[in-house]
């Protein structure tokens, strides 16, 4: 004869074998349009536009979810490392946008990701600036920060082509 648990005793026991979960990895600052100034632009191969910025002096200009395509335009996140095993790993930054394709040399993607190593709980920036009219697409685009395969956060903001 098979002896069934009653429910709260089976859920009882499944809860108390299950992985605790951690905290979070991060702390969401804020999220939005940001003013910022471009020190440099530096080399990206995998990027499409073969470039990246250097930036500094970020500060939120708008907190929004919704951001309005245009030139010079940034955008994105700022975050504190909440977990502190993540100091000092090398974790990934990856950026997932509606299909870009730079008219100049050809080259197209929906993603781009760069290393990050945070040293400390300061405050970083992930975002993106539209340098050039082909870079004002469209749709949601996806700020995501991974150590190795595992997704560790992700905050989504929608892009909108402004009619005039």
């Amino acid at each position: 004869m098979i002896r069934r648990l009653p429910v709260a005793v089976a859920l009882a026991l499944l809860w108390s074998t299950a992985p605790v979960r951690a905290g979070p990895s991060i702390s969401v600052v804020d999220y939005g349009v940001y003013k910022l100034s471009v020190e440099r632009r530096v080399k990206a191969a995998r990027d499409v536009s073969g470039e990246r910025n250097v930036v500094a002096n970020v500060r939120l200009f708008r907190k929004t979810r919704t951001v309005f395509a245009q030139l010079g335009r940034s955008f994105g996140y700022r975050f504190r490392i909440a977990d502190p095993t993540l100091l000092g790993r090398q974790l990934t930054l990856r950026t997932i946008f509606p299909k870009l394709r730079d008219p100049r040399t050809g080259r197209s993607g929906t993603s781009q990701t760069r290393p990050f190593m945070a040293l400390s709980s300061g405050l970083y920036y992930d975002g993106y600036r539209f340098d050039f009219s082909w870079e004002m697409a469209e749709g949601l685009w996806r700020f995501q920060l991974l150590d190795g395969g595992k997704l560790l956060h992700e905050e989504t903001l929608r892009v909108v082509i402004p009619l005039n």
